[in-house]
């Protein structure tokens, strides 16, 4: 099957042009992801982000990319993901400068860089 990923224009994250990928797995929810921040790998949690900021479970299933091969795409709501670093407390908010949003993620196929929701 194919999955088609575009993201609405929005304060979020840049837009980028809409993506096809070959699915090679069933989506799983997803609550962290391994980052680099500050020149350390760390266990950031991310969400799916939707329009005026509501927050749900983020994505993710193995998928076939063209410039990767077969790999992890981690994908969210119709304004991306938004991710946090470990350290900060506060709820989602688009305010917060330990947050950042994502269109999307590409990462590698053994899933390391992911904690699986249980």
């Amino acid at each position: 099957m194919t999955l088609r990923l575009s993201v609405d224009e929005n304060p979020n994250c840049e837009m980028t042009d809409p993506r096809v990928f070959q699915e090679r797995s069933e989506p799983q929810p997803v609550t962290q992801v391994l980052r680099q921040r500050g020149n350390k790998d760390v266990w950031c949690p991310v969400v799916s982000w939707e329009q005026e900021g509501a927050a749900g479970p983020a994505l993710a299933r193995k998928v076939d990319d063209s410039g990767d091969g077969t790999c992890y795409l981690v994908y969210g709501g119709r304004w991306g993901l938004r991710l946090k670093e470990p350290t900060c407390a506060d709820p989602w908010s688009l305010d917060d400068t330990h947050q950042w949003g994502e269109a999307f993620l590409l990462l590698p196929a053994d899933g390391a860089d992911l904690s699986f929701h249980d």
